[in-house]
């Protein structure tokens, strides 16, 4: 997938008696990245949460990010309503629906562990399948999914140039200082000290803590795939998260 930005012409001034004066260059605005949000998978051993409750929260979180528009969740299920299905069930599952929708991408995302009690813990998988990139198939291994082990997936019976263009793999844990830190900021974004527990209500609250989760796993595949769709002020808080700098 090319989502590169490309230059307009150069106009060059000229008159009678007039200098030329220097060229204008100016980039043409980047068109927005399309994505369907497949319904989120329940990898996990727990039924505390609503798989279709956690889709709407990706899906506006994904709309938080400017240049980034993500096709209307109904419209995603009906489409695989006809199909006989109620989610994706295969990567080319998750490829038809981007091709069907002229999207850029299809998100499929899993829920491998959930734990709602303070400090919250939850684990996610996210794969962006774009039908513009094909790589080799992997095998998807539960038992690995479950254990949050490297190169797995969510989605089943992978089928040959049909694996995910990018994963992102993340256990979010508040009780780590790192992820503390992160919330924090967040909060301070969203308005969290509008409440009596300022920052920690996004600790306290399961739908709040699942946002951020759901947020910063965006966040995540954004600066992987060196996206301009993000503030600098995001990639910089990633990349000090990454070095361990709390």
């Amino acid at each position: 997938m090319i989502m590169l930005g490309s230059l307009i012409g150069v106009l060059f001034l000229t008159g009678c008696t007039q200098q030329r004066g220097p060229a204008s260059v100016e980039p043409r605005p980047e068109p927005p990245e399309v994505v369907v949000i497949a319904p989120v998978l329940n990898l996990s051993n727990s039924t505390d949460w609503d798989p279709l409750k956690v889709t709407d929260i990706l899906a506006s979180e994904f709309q938080s990010f400017p240049g980034v528009v993500v096709i209307p969740v109904n419209r995603t299920l009906a489409a695989l309503a006809l199909r006989g299905k109620n989610t994706v069930e295969t990567p080319r599952d998750a490829l038809d629906l981007a091709r069907e929708f002229k999207a850029d991408a299809t998100v499929v995302v899993a829920i491998t562990e959930y734990n709602p009690y303070e400090p919250p813990r939850l684990g996610l998988v996210m794969q962006w399948y774009a039908p513009a990139h094909q790589q080799a198939a992997v095998e998807f291994d539960p038992v690995l999914a479950s254990r949050q082990a490297a190169d797995v997936a969510p989605a089943a019976d992978y089928e040959v140039g049909a694996a995910p263009a990018l994963q992102i793999q993340e256990v979010y844990n508040a009780a780590d200082d790192a992820v503390l830190k992160d919330i924090r900021a967040f909060s301070a974004r969203r308005g969290g000290h509008n409440s009596p527990h300022g920052w920690r209500i996004y600790i306290k609250s399961q739908e709040l803590f699942v946002r951020y989760c759901c947020w910063t796993s965006i966040r995540s595949m954004l600066l992987e795939r060196g996206s301009s769709r993000m503030a600098p002020e995001d990639a910089e808080a990633k990349r000090w998260m990454q070095d361990g700098d709390v």
